[in-house]
């Protein structure tokens, strides 16, 4: 195997990537920087503030341990995981996975209120071997998830699509018009007969999709695309969670493992929590912050959380990896997650002081937060890397 990991590029063998990428990419950066500015003006509760991206609202962020399991078989001792035993100090920022700081259960168009996405970030501090992007000097790994194994756009041309579609509303947020070719397609073709309240539902979603040029004529593979992220996203509204820290995560995108294999990774709650349905008919009617609450609920508790952080390995020449389309699971995903290391949040913590609370806002997460071993793979990693790092330099320059 090669050990000049820093000059060769163990990626190339997986990834295939467009030719009209890289200058949509610089749209993407461009058109984030306009996004983040318009809501720190137009969004009241960011009081002018400059956020993120996405993962704008935080729950709070968590010291934690981090600790490579002492029987990992020899199949997984790679890059980070290379030494049975070794325990890093670790930061972890629990969030919404949405542009704006709002309600954790935002309502619909029809007033009822949703599930949205979840994140965890974890950043493995003091990390040996080469790193891609150095973390403001620091060799540091990051590992970003969401609480579904799916991302919800598939490549960088669907999010360029929706970032134009963002760009286009107020308050730089509202994705809608995205997904109307999806909802066009769900209520199908006229019937004789039909009630008149979807002839008139078809009729206006096919007058604003006339209107918009970006979801008007769009060719099979984007249309194909728009479905896939229009059933993540129902996906993602049925996905229950009344405490960020009792929920499954998943890095959703490919990365590499060494040299031939690409890994998914997840951080599983042990032990496993039931997320139970909120009853709209009771008092079960949380509050705007309640992820919030749950979390300082527990980490004033008496008891420390843990987390199995696990990994699925594949091989180069392995079928199914669609590394290119960032919607997709493999085969078989959930039984093949394998633990490979142990995550202890201990308590008590108070993550919600002043101090605490600048610090969680100045940490930046990227998935190039890495090592070569772990290489991000795919559009979609692709695009964090220049969208990522600008949208932290953005923040920074105005002092934020």
């Amino acid at each position: 195997m090669t050990t000049s990991t820093d000059k060769i590029n163990w990626g190339a063998p997986f990834e295939t990537i467009p030719p009209d990428e890289a200058k949509e990419i610089d749209e993407v950066g461009a058109i984030g920087k306009v996004l983040q500015d318009k809501r720190a003006q137009a969004v009241k509760n960011q009081e002018g503030k400059l956020l993120r991206g996405v993962h704008a609202k935080s729950h709070g962020c968590v010291k934690a341990e981090f600790k490579i399991n002492d029987d990992i078989e020899e199949l997984y001792c790679v890059g980070l995981f290379a030494h049975p035993g070794k325990t890093h100090e670790a930061w972890i920022r629990f969030s919404n996975a949405a542009v704006l700081r709002e309600n954790d259960l935002k309502k619909n168009r029809d007033g009822v209120r949703q599930n949205g996405s979840r994140g965890m970030a974890i950043k493995v501090l003091d990390v040996a071997g080469v790193i891609l992007s150095k973390d403001n000097g620091q060799q540091n790994q990051d590992f970003l998830m969401i609480n579904t194994p799916e991302f919800a756009f598939a490549n960088v041309r669907d999010y360029l699509r929706l970032n134009k579609i963002l760009d286009l509303d107020d308050l730089g947020a509202d994705p809608g018009a995205y997904f109307i070719p999806a909802l066009l397609a769900k209520l199908g073709k006229p019937e004789d007969g039909e009630p008149a309240t979807k002839a008139g539902k078809r009729k206006a979603l096919q007058a604003i999709m006339e209107s918009n040029p970006l979801i008007n004529n769009l060719t099979p593979d984007d249309r194909n695309g728009t479905f896939s992220s229009a059933g993540i996203a129902a996906k993602i509204s049925g996905e229950i969670v009344r405490n960020p820290m009792q929920v499954q995560y998943f890095g959703a995108a490919p990365f590499l493992f060494g040299d031939g294999r690409v890994m998914k990774f997840s951080a599983a709650p042990c032990p496993a929590t039931v997320q139970i349905p909120f009853d709209p008919i009771t008092a079960d009617d949380p509050t705007e912050d309640y992820l919030r609450a749950a979390l300082r609920q527990s980490m004033e508790g008496e008891q420390d959380l843990h987390f199995d952080f696990k990994v699925q390995v594949r091989n180069v020449d392995d079928s199914g990896l669609n590394i290119e389309d960032a919607t997709t699971t493999w085969p078989d995903e959930a039984a093949k997650y394998v633990p490979v290391a142990r995550v202890t949040i201990k308590v008590p913590q108070s993550p919600f002081t002043p101090e605490a609370i600048a610090h969680c806002e100045q940490l930046a997460f990227s998935p190039w937060h890495a090592l070569t071993a772990h290489q991000p793979l795919g559009g979609i990693n692709r695009l964090r890397r220049k969208v990522y790092s600008e949208s932290a330099r953005h923040r920074s320059a105005c002092g934020y």
